[in-house]
């Protein structure tokens, strides 16, 4: 599974780089941090996850995220967040899950692995687009 982190904070990026190389089935594609840059990385590198943090420079992460589901539907956006206020947001603005920045490791990969099988139907892939 390919995954996208798009933070503002480059500590927690380093944080989330360091828990995806621990799992085999989990490769990070790229890191953006801000909306825009988060944007243009997931139409050139369509992972299947992205790891979007709510408060970002310029686009935030909520707005980023419809505008990554508008094209590119197949895509699973995680939504993560100190502040919970944002977990039932999040889904209206067009987000697989909500991930609290709090959660422990063992619970993001999860919530990331979840996600995964929702895209099962897809029809549209890295590949095929």
């Amino acid at each position: 599974m390919r995954v996208l982190i798009v933070d503002d904070s480059a500590e927690y990026r380093k944080f989330l780089r360091r828990i995806l190389a621990q799992e085999n089935d989990l490769i990070l594609e790229g890191e953006a941090a801000d909306g825009e840059a988060g944007i243009l990385l997931a139409e050139q590198l369509k992972p299947d996850v992205i790891l979007m943090d709510v408060h970002l420079p310029g686009i935030d992460g909520l707005n980023a995220t419809r505008r990554i589901k508008e094209l590119l539907s197949c895509t699973a956006v995680i939504v993560v967040s100190n502040d919970e206020v944002y977990r039932d947001t999040a889904e209206g603005f067009g987000a697989d899950a909500f991930l609290s920045k709090c959660s422990s490791i063992s619970e993001m990969i999860a919530v990331i692995r979840r996600v995964q099988p929702r895209k099962a139907g897809c029809s549209c892939t890295s590949s095929n687009m």
